[in-house]
């Protein structure tokens, strides 16, 4: 059964998560954290299925990860956030070394998170946009005035 933990959430063992994959009472275990999406189910954009599936799986983390979601969505998993697993271990755990015994980076198959500034505009983005205008000026000109004599 659940126990409560020191922050005032439940601690889940694997085995209570697992009961909790139907319709009417979905719960998915990412990083180790026990959200209860049932609510959100009609609501995801990839479709309840996605969810279910996810939740029937066991631990969806590496699903999740590999779709890529949005700060916005990551922040909204805090709403639905009920407890977490006593005792995780991440799924990959046990592959997260190469042969000769390096580790490998938990996310070495993502993008890197922090992107630097975006590049500063140059002075083409602003030339462009007016060359554009006046080519369209000059033709409406032609077309206008000269074309008819």
């Amino acid at each position: 059964m659940a126990e409560e933990a020191a922050s005032g959430k439940k601690l889940f063992s694997a085995s209570d998560v697992v009961g909790h994959a139907s319709r009417k009472d979905c719960w998915v275990v990412i990083h180790g954290k026990v959200y209860d999406v049932t609510k959100f189910l009609e609501d995801h954009p990839g479709g309840e299925d996605v969810l279910l599936h996810a939740s029937a799986s066991g631990d969806a983390t590496e699903a999740f990860e590999d779709v890529g979601h949005s700060t916005s969505a990551i922040s909204m998993m805090n709403s639905y956030l009920i407890g977490s697993i006593k005792d995780y271990v991440p799924p990959n755990a046990s592959e997260a070394t190469t042969v000769g015994g390096n580790d490998v980076p938990p996310n070495f198959r993502r993008m890197p998170q922090k992107k630097g500034p975006p590049a500063p505009n140059t002075f083409l983005d602003f030339l462009l946009p007016l060359f554009v205008l006046g080519l369209a000026f000059a033709a409406w000109y032609y077309l206008t005035f000269i074309a008819k004599a």
